[in-house]
């Protein structure tokens, strides 16, 4: 499991919450390790158990990674999960992390992505100290 100083925890949560802000339709978001210990998550509502997602996410990630390895198409970027009661996105933020993130807006998938992405290189350049 990656180490990560209190200040750089302080800082992840602090991006997971601005991630929040500047995206209207965003319900929740979860920092992972790609061994599936939860790092950060900040939500608009408690109405969801994040916990679990940490290791769901990793778990997901990972499989993208061996699906897009094995079809020979270059690395996994993101998995997408639509679902009748919104849209879950998984993303790498380096070799280590994983950013997930959901909105409960069904029309909300390029806003969702969008967003999660520009989240997901500054927390990248965050941890490496870049």
């Amino acid at each position: 499991m990656a180490m990560f100083s209190t200040i750089q925890l302080k800082q992840i949560e602090q991006r997971l919450g601005k991630l929040l802000e500047d995206c209207n339709a965003m319900d929740a978001c979860v920092v992972a390790t790609l061994d599936g210990h939860l790092i950060a998550m900040r939500q608009k509502a408690n109405q969801y158990s994040l916990d679990r997602l940490a290791t769901m996410g990793s778990t997901l990630m990972s499989l993208g990674d061996t699906i897009t390895a094995e079809l020979r198409m270059g690395g996994c970027e993101n998995v997408i999960s639509e679902n009748k009661g919104g849209i879950i996105a998984f993303m790498h933020v380096n070799q280590d992390l994983v950013l997930v993130s959901l909105t409960t807006h069904k029309n909300a998938l390029g806003m969702l992505l969008s967003h999660s992405r520009r989240c997901a290189e500054e927390l990248a350049k965050m941890v490496t100290g870049a």
